[in-house]
């Protein structure tokens, strides 16, 4: 019995369910600009592109960050680094909150009835307590495993979610 849910986890975590492999959505690419070349060649051999699109960080978070991956192995250039922090913070910088105004929040909720709701109930969003970055990051963790969430509908989404169960 052990031995059958073993392989049946391992089929689904590999992605197969009746031997065809689950659609899966395309990871996000880097956008291009001064210093994406620098992020290709010195994050992406590590991370994968949705881990820093996902981050919204200050220049100096960028800065901390980039010290951070210096410590754990990665070589940089002074010129090199420059052009990386400056990139992130550029593309990938802290971003201005998301409204919450009643027609937003209106029509998240909408967007959390159609999308979320289909694999979760309220009390798993409710354990959550994010801020709005926080939600942002996981509807984009929800759209890599399949949630039908438009990069249009996103931003309600994130407006609703931070509105009821933000920090």
């Amino acid at each position: 019995m052990t031995v059958r849910v073993l392989a049946a986890m391992t089929a689904l975590a590999a992605g197969l369910i009746g031997g065809t492999a689950m659609p899966r959505a395309q990871a996000p690419a880097l956008p291009a600009g001064a210093g994406a070349e620098v992020a290709q060649a010195k994050c992406i051999g590590c991370h994968e592109a949705d881990l820093i699109v996902s981050q919204r960080l200050s220049p100096a978070g960028w800065d901390r960050e980039v010290t951070k991956m210096e410590r754990w192995g990665a070589t940089l250039t002074a010129d090199e680094r420059r052009a990386l922090v400056g990139y992130l913070t550029r593309e990938f910088g802290v971003r201005p909150a998301v409204s919450h105004d009643a027609a937003a929040v209106a029509a998240g909720e909408a967007v959390f009835k159609e999308a979320c709701r289909m694999c979760h109930d309220d009390d798993l969003s409710e354990q959550q307590r994010l801020s709005a970055a926080g939600w942002g990051r996981e509807v984009d963790k929800m759209v890599r495993w399949g949630a039908k969430v438009s990069a249009e509908e996103k931003p309600a989404l994130v407006a609703y979610l931070t509105s009821r169960w933000g920090q």
